[in-house]
């Protein structure tokens, strides 16, 4: 559906200076009008993912003729430029099968191209623009292929480039280099070349050129104007700049806008050019964005910081939040950037016509083209601020006070961070930290990221920013409200919380790595903006939800552990943290010193807990002091009984061999260790009573003495290199192997009740339920053998496993509920009829969990859901913001889940 915009205010300055040139002599020089902002007029859908294919190929194309638009349906929609009018469809060609890769418009020409990555062969199509029709096809040969590039030249850039003289085709990613060139309106070939060895490529293309960057061995830069129809060189420049690092080609980059002006950068310097291949000016010559004096073809569409600094800031660090258009005056060869109404990192410039830039956002669930018209004024003030001087922008400082922040701990001090916005020094600081006196408080970090000119400006790019980051990042639900959102987001070196809010034409972030923090201080920030901007108008609440939940600083991965009402959690940031069942009441929190991956145990009054940084600890459940620690690498899941403690560790953490270690649970004294020979890569939880049973990789069952671990028995179950799948109820042990053979043995002898056996690969334990055993196999068939003779009852096909899948079930009430292929079925117990179904999307499951007629059962979309144990119907469902980690627990009336945004939750079970 095509949107046309209405006109939006102008900025505030703009009248000013217009009022002020009403008053004016009636022979006063007139004041030339230059570019003040970039105005939406028009947007159609454009559901073709990010616009760029696996060959780095367009599905967008510009001209000043017409805008196409590649769609899901691979048919090529043709718009008017100006008003976003349809004029025509180009419809899939239903002798292709393949997918549209990429879409050009040159001259009166549109090139389409199709093909798979995994296909060398790639279909290329000319069409007429006017009216759409069939001019040429033919084959050619494109590769995608980098294995095997180190220590060679590699190209990255697009493989298929489509300019007035000409089309240009890498036909692959790595050297030899063959470069291929063919007649825009025949197909047929009108050069070949093979680039010379020893060289990283990076290319863009011009409306008659294509620029070819090049960076070859000796530390030697480039930049060459070919010829698209003969492939011969035009220019060339040398680019002198500071050393890359040897084979480093992404060190490189080019780019270039139609009307022929380049964009050259070779590690932190930037050249820019004229279509005639005279140098602009040089990165030094060209940052400190400023507002442009004329019309210029944009290059780019990006960060603001990131183009008047490059290679200064780090990535993901990007500010303010806007998307900018760039452009280089053709006259001082200076930056010139205005800023659009999206975020910088869901927008990429997909071509210009004269007054006009045409940009794909992929905001989630809303892709589309938009079309936005350069408008002129008198206002040589801060066009590139949206209008709004620099002196309107709030002080970061100012927005928070010592007792806003005394909730966390008393004697934060706020430290203004210098800030740059849009080439201005502003007279007040846009960043803040506040410093807690000790080293152990939390930082709270406060960036103003923009300041609009408008309230609904500021409103449309918080939704903007908003929808990105629910689709990048787990989000917190339960304190969302309109204008605030709390997020978390996990990266390579840490997990931090954040709040972004939006008040009036203000929006500002909050971010700490304490989750706790942010979720304190931010409705007091919110509350401090509406009393600035909107005097007299309360914060909205988010939607009440009963229960309760609980802000860790990272993942929580382990089942919560509820005992005599507290309930006993940890996440990935190393933290034990305990809590009261009813309440979420902080009972007391310990640091571990390292990750928190695997099940904790609470015994005897003692919680324990093993982080994968080597440090196992015993804590008293009642206060959280250390009784004892030691340093084990555990490497599986705590197990408890009968005042011992048992886990699978490893010598060193490079090592493929493992032992059992048991450990006295009240002193933490070593008892006794086991080692199998063999590798042993992914343990199952060790299974305990008077015996203890193990498993391994190599095939074999042992069985091991409680009080001594001296070993009572064995037997093999697989081959050499198979792991053991193990569980055990009553006193038998069932045991399976990945070619699918099952055995029932005695616990106590190693006797062989029975063997039997399921067809294809078995990935999971086996589940021992209501006298039967239940396998799901790698091709997603779930079987049910009979615990006491091995017979096979019955089997269920689904549509499949999937890479990564958790798989499980429960039993009850003659029913087996088994989650799989995106959906959790309802089997009868003893035919294995499906009695219901309900559709979970894809991704993992977490769960199902039987208890009091109700099945609960979650998902990685984040949804926990209550259905009704004999009907699947839905009694409740919550979404919690972020994938469900955890199996739910249910107990004392309460759901209690983890999940990767951070959060704990007790759902009333009765209700959500």
């Amino acid at each position: 559906m095509l949107t046309v915009h209405g006109r939006r205010s102008v900025a505030v300055l703009f009248a000013v200076v217009l009022t002020a040139c009403s008053t004016a002599v009636a022979d006063a020089p007139r004041l030339p009008l230059v570019p003040v902002e970039w105005r939406a007029v028009w947007s159609v859908p454009a559901d073709a993912d990010t616009g760029e294919s696996f060959f780095e190929t367009p599905r967008y194309a510009v001209s000043d003729h017409a805008v196409a638009v590649a769609t899901r349906q691979d048919t090529v929609r043709i718009h008017d430029p100006r008003t976003g009018e349809l004029r025509r469809t180009i419809p899939a060609d239903p002798a292709l099968t393949a997918p549209i890769t990429g879409v050009w418009i040159a001259a009166d020409t549109l090139v389409v191209s199709r093909g798979t990555p995994d296909v060398v062969d790639h279909a290329l199509n000319g069409h007429d623009l006017t009216t759409g029709a069939a001019l040429w096809r033919r084959t050619i040969a494109v590769s995608s292929d980098r294995s095997g590039t180190e220590g060679i030249g590699v190209y990255r850039g697009p493989q298929i480039m489509v300019t007035e003289r000409g089309i240009v085709v890498f036909e692959r990613p790595a050297e030899p280099f063959d470069i291929h060139a063919l007649d825009l309106r025949t197909g047929a070939t009108t050069a070949r070349m093979t680039y010379p060895r020893g060289c990283h490529l990076r290319s863009a293309a011009t409306a008659r050129s294509v620029a070819l960057l090049s960076s070859c061995a000796g530390d030697e830069q480039r930049l060459t104007s070919m010829d698209p129809r003969t492939l011969r060189n035009g220019w060339t420049h040398p680019l002198s700049s500071s050393p890359s690092p040897p084979g480093e080609d992404a060190a490189i980059r080019v780019t270039a806008n139609a009307e022929g002006y380049v964009h050259a950068s070779v590690g932190n310097d930037d050249f820019f050019y004229r279509t005639d291949g005279r140098l602009l000016s040089t990165g030094p010559e060209a940052v400190g964005v400023m507002n442009p004096s004329s019309w210029s073809p944009p290059l780019f569409a990006g960060s603001y910081s990131a183009a008047a600094d490059p290679g200064g800031g780090l990535p993901g660090n990007e500010w303010p939040l806007p998307a900018y258009l760039f452009s280089v005056d053709p006259g001082t060869g200076q930056l010139g950037g205005l800023p659009l109404d999206m975020p910088h990192h869901r927008v990429s410039l997909v071509g210009s016509i004269r007054g006009m830039a045409f940009v794909h956002s992929d905001v989630p669930g809303d892709g589309r083209i938009t079309a936005y018209k350069l408008i002129y004024g008198l206002s040589r003030e801060p066009a590139r601020f949206d209008g709004v001087p620099a002196s309107a922008w709030p002080d970061a400082c100012a927005l928070l006070t010592g007792h806003d922040l005394s909730v966390l701990a008393d004697g934060y001090r706020a430290v203004p961070r210098a800030g740059d916005v849009a080439g201005t020094a502003p007279p007040k600081p846009t960043k803040c930290d506040w410093i807690p006196l000790t080293d152990d408080g939390a930082v709270v970090s406060l960036s103003v990221e923009w300041v609009s000119s408008s309230n609904a400006g500021a409103r449309k790019l918080f939704t903007a920013e908003v929808g990105a980051l629910k689709k990048a990042n787990a989000f917190d639900p339960t304190t969302e409200s309109p204008g605030f959102l709390s997020y978390t987001v996990a990266e390579t070196n840490g997990f931090y919380g954040a709040t972004i809010i939006n008040v009036g034409p203000v929006i500002v972030r909050l971010s700490s790595l304490s989750r706790q923090a942010v979720r304190l201080i931010s409705p007091s920030l919110q509350g401090n903006l509406l009393a600035r901007h909107q005097p007299g108008v309360r914060a909205p609440g988010p939607a009440r939800e009963s229960g309760w939940n609980h802000p860790t600083d990272a993942v929580v991965y382990a089942e919560p552990v509820v005992v005599d009402g507290v309930v006993y959690a940890t996440s990935r940031d190393g933290t034990v943290s305990a809590l009261d069942a009813a309440t979420g009441a902080m009972r007391w929190r310990f640091q571990t010193g390292g990750p928190l991956l695997l099940d904790h145990m609470v015994m005897d009054g003692t919680v324990f807990a093993a982080n994968t940084s080597g440090r196992l600890v015993a804590l008293d459940a009642a206060t959280g002091r250390m009784r004892w620690s030691r340093r084990i690498d555990a490497i599986s899941d705590l197990v408890v009984a009968a005042g011992r403690l048992y886990v699978w560790t490893r010598k060193s953490p490079s090592s493929m061999n493992a032992e059992v270690v048991a450990l006295n649970g009240a002193s933490g004294k070593r008892l006794w260790s086991f080692q199998p020979k063999g590798y042993v890569v992914n343990p199952d939880p060790v299974l305990v009573g008077e015996v203890v049973h193990v498993g391994s990789d190599h095939g074999m069952v042992y069985a091991l003495d409680a009080a001594s671990g001296a070993q009572k028995w064995r037997f093999r179950v697989g081959g050499g290199r198979d792991h053991t799948h193990l569980v055990r109820a009553g006193g038998v042990v069932y045991a399976a192997s990945p070619d699918g053979k099952v055995h029932a043995l005695e616990g106590s002898s190693g006797k062989v009740r029975w063997s039997s056996g399921i067809d294809g690969l078995v990935d999971f334990r086996p589940v021992v339920a209501g006298g039967a055993v239940y396998l799901d196999n790698k091709d997603g068939t779930i079987y049910a053998l009979d615990a006491g003779s091995g017979t096979r009852l019955w089997s269920f096909q689904t549509e499949g496993d999937r890479p990564g899948f958790r798989w499980d079930i429960a039993v009850a009430q003659g029913l087996v509920y088994a989650g799989d292929d995106g959906r959790l079925y309802a089997l009868d117990a003893a035919t294995g009829t499906v009695r219901w179904s309900f559709s979970l999307g894809k991704g993992f499951t977490s769960g199902p969990v039987a208890e009091g007629g109700t099945i609960y059962v979650g998902h990685d979309g984040g949804t926990l859901h209550a259905l009704d144990a004999a009907t699947g119907t839905v009694r409740w469902s919550f979404q919690t913001g972020g994938t469900i980690e955890t199996r739910p627990v249910v107990t004392g009336g309460f759901v209690y889940v983890g999940s990767a945004n951070g959060n704990v939750y007790a759902l009333p079970a009765a209700g959500g």
